[in-house]
């Protein structure tokens, strides 16, 4: 197939692929990326993309070719992608009414958020809940801010398996309504830690046997202020916080 003309001022756009899917000097797209690449975004042979394959390097290509089901994209340069964070956060987030979660899930990757976990709660009375729309909006959320891995929501468990989870990260940090001391900006170690877990509560926010719970296992209970702030707005606010205290807002 012939190389058509490119339009430098063209945005280039962003795609994922498949690790297994590179080989010598090309990656193939496939999946619902092809079909977005081909039918949406009407890319043609001479497109410039960059691609990505979960990992903290992505490719700058030109599109040589698109067939029936894939198309082929010529490495010309990696790049070190500069939008993935140094520190992994999970936020852990207790199911939400209706379709909060989706803002939650969008902002919390342009936040730096590296995975999340939905978890009910005592107070939870959301039971709708659909992994794979959510991880698409985490995938275009990715697209959209730069990054080159993609974040993942993980299946939705309980209180206690959440705990569970949070306490692989080496900092946990959860606001609570009636903290009365204790803010995001007195927890020690967020700039040194590796790893910080969020806990943030459902509309009902935590019952106090939950917050005695999450004491237990080495949370920093903190208040994120006088004001009650709406769980989407307690959670964006919160890995806004930690990414700024921690220093990954800086440049």
């Amino acid at each position: 197939m012939g190389c058509l003309a490119y339009d430098g001022a063209m945005e280039i756009r962003r795609f994922f692929a498949q690790a297994c899917d590179r080989r010598d000097g090309e990656i193939i797209i496939r999946g619902e990326e092809f079909i977005h690449l081909t039918k949406v975004l009407r890319y043609k042979v001479g497109y410039k993309a960059i691609v990505c394959l979960d990992e903290p390097t992505e490719y700058e290509c030109t599109i040589t070719a698109i067939n029936k089901d894939y198309a082929v994209a010529e490495i010309d340069q990696t790049i070190v992608n500069q939008a993935e964070p140094t520190k992994k956060i999970v936020l852990c987030q207790a199911l939400p009414k209706g379709d909060k979660l989706d803002i939650i899930i969008q902002k919390g990757v342009e936040l730096g958020v590296s995975e999340f976990l939905p978890f009910r709660s005592q107070y939870v009375t959301e039971s709708k809940f659909n992994k794979e729309r959510l991880n698409k909006i985490a995938l275009q959320a990715c697209k959209q801010c730069g990054r080159s891995k993609i974040v993942a929501v993980d299946d939705i468990v309980g209180y206690d398996d959440m705990l569970s989870k949070a306490s692989e990260c080496d900092i946990i940090v959860m606001p609570y309504e009636n903290a009365t001391v204790g803010k995001i900006g007195d927890v020690e170690g967020l700039k040194d830690a590796k790893s910080i877990a969020i806990i943030i509560g459902s509309e009902g926010g935590f019952d106090e046997s939950e917050v005695e719970k999450a004491k237990q296992i080495g949370a920093n209970i903190v208040s994120l202020g006088k004001r009650i702030l709406r769980c989407e707005t307690a959670a964006i606010a919160t890995c806004a916080l930690i990414e700024y205290e921690s220093g990954e807002m800086n440049i």
